[in-house]
């Protein structure tokens, strides 16, 4: 797993341009599905066992390279996303992610003020949420041993009521997870004046994706923002 997120990040990091030549704010929104999956058949077929419907929204920071010479340009995003999930099989709350994502642009049309573009994508996106669970679940074999035997020596009225505690009470227990996503955008940057601009990008993105259980994620978002500097 480790080796799974090092890999990414890096070729992130690497195409992130050192001196960037435009800076700006972005806004965000999206909505995909998620399905979940187990390998089936020792590992020559899988099957679905749930999906999961995610709706997204957020911004973040977007560093844009290149100039009005080149072809080709960068954009590195870096945001973080609230989200809600619907379905599946796990409920979550306050679920959001932390996202890195760069777009190899090249430049489709262009004018004196407006620049359409369009490249492939590679993120990665780390998430985390809360979800409820039972402290039987969490808690580690000794620690459960210990209870159960206080609550055995415990008066029987108060039995019941000791089991409901362990076994049933909800606690809210942090999960973490990843989706490294490749896919393809495109955009436009349309020139309000001599160092800003007003940028918009819509794509899709899919790939691997873990939380809790292993699955397969696609979604298609939008961003809207203003771009300042030599752009």
């Amino acid at each position: 797993m480790k080796k799974i997120l090092v890999i990414p990040f890096f070729v992130l990091l690497l195409s992130a341009p050192a001196f960037p030549l435009g800076f700006g704010l972005y806004g965000t929104g999206g909505y995909g599905n998620v399905d979940m999956m187990r390998i089936i058949d020792n590992g020559n077929d899988y099957r679905v066992m749930y999906s999961i419907r995610n709706s997204l929204y957020g911004g973040g920071i977007v560093l844009e390279s290149g100039d009005q010479s080149e072809s080709y340009h960068n954009r590195f995003n870096a945001g973080v996303d609230g989200s809600t999930l619907s379905g599946g099989r796990y409920q979550f709350n306050r679920f959001m992610r932390v996202k890195l994502d760069n777009v190899f642009a090249f430049r489709l049309a262009e004018s004196e003020r407006v620049r359409f573009w369009m490249g492939p994508l590679l993120g990665l996106h780390l998430l985390t949420g809360l979800t409820p669970t039972s402290r039987n679940s969490e808690w580690p074999g000794d620690k459960l041993k210990y209870h159960l035997a206080a609550l055995s020596m415990a008066p029987a009225v108060f039995q019941p009521f000791g089991l409901y505690y362990l076994f049933v009470d909800h606690v809210w227990k942090r999960k973490f997870g990843v989706f490294i996503p490749v896919g393809i955008a495109l955009g436009v940057n349309i020139r309000l004046a001599e160092s800003a601009a007003l940028t918009l990008e819509a794509g899709f993105r899919c790939a691997f994706y873990f939380l809790r259980n292993g699955g397969f994620n696609y979604e298609g978002y939008a961003n809207a923002g203003f771009i300042f500097g030599a752009i």
